[in-house]
């Protein structure tokens, strides 16, 4: 009969589903809280600024009468390129998904300067450029003093250095100084 009982318990303990007998699963990462309303109209309108700032940049890089303004151009789009992708890594992390399509307004003035060459197309792109960067200046400066995700006020607030000597810099090209 113990012979029996142990070949029994033997017999049943082999079986066991291989789950039961698996170590639990580890708990699934903790996933930051979604952004505050502020941060995420912050971020879905930064998103729409790089894509605007990346359209206009490619134009000057191609249009450009002046060999300085088409190496400012490249290098914004460099920076503006970059900056979405950082945009994007961190607000996925709070599963926000945000787009690049220009407004209506952005869309024409884009439009408008594809059929500009010369000093004229120099002159509106450098006039154009300074107001974005003047436009998205105030924005991340206010973002990385009023932010609430850590993350997010850390991005905006060197990306505000960043576009202070952009736009410095686009000022020295002759733009002319953008309104508020």
């Amino acid at each position: 009969m113990k012979k029996s009982a142990v070949w029994f318990l033997c017999a049943s303990v082999t079986l066991l589903p291989a789950t039961v007998m698996a170590a639990p699963a580890p708990a699934p990462a903790s996933t930051p809280d979604p952004l505050t309303e502020s941060d995420t109209t912050f971020s879905e309108n930064v998103s729409a600024l790089n894509g605007f700032e990346i359209t206009i940049s490619k134009l000057g890089a191609k249009q450009a009468k002046r060999r300085k303004i088409q190496e400012m151009a490249e290098d914004a789009l460099k920076m503006h390129t970059a900056n979405q992708k950082a945009l994007l890594a961190l607000t996925s992390k709070h599963g926000l998904t945000l787009h690049e399509e220009m407004s209506p307004d952005e869309q024409q003035i884009a439009d408008t300067l594809k059929t500009e060459s010369g000093a004229k197309f120099d002159r509106d792109f450098l006039d154009i450029e300074a107001q974005a960067t003047s436009d998205a200046l105030a924005m991340f400066q206010n973002e990385a003093e009023s932010a609430s995700d850590p993350d997010l006020k850390a991005y905006a607030s060197s990306t505000a250095d960043t576009l202070q000597t952009h736009l410095t810099d686009t000022l020295k090209l002759g733009a002319s100084k953008p309104g508020r």
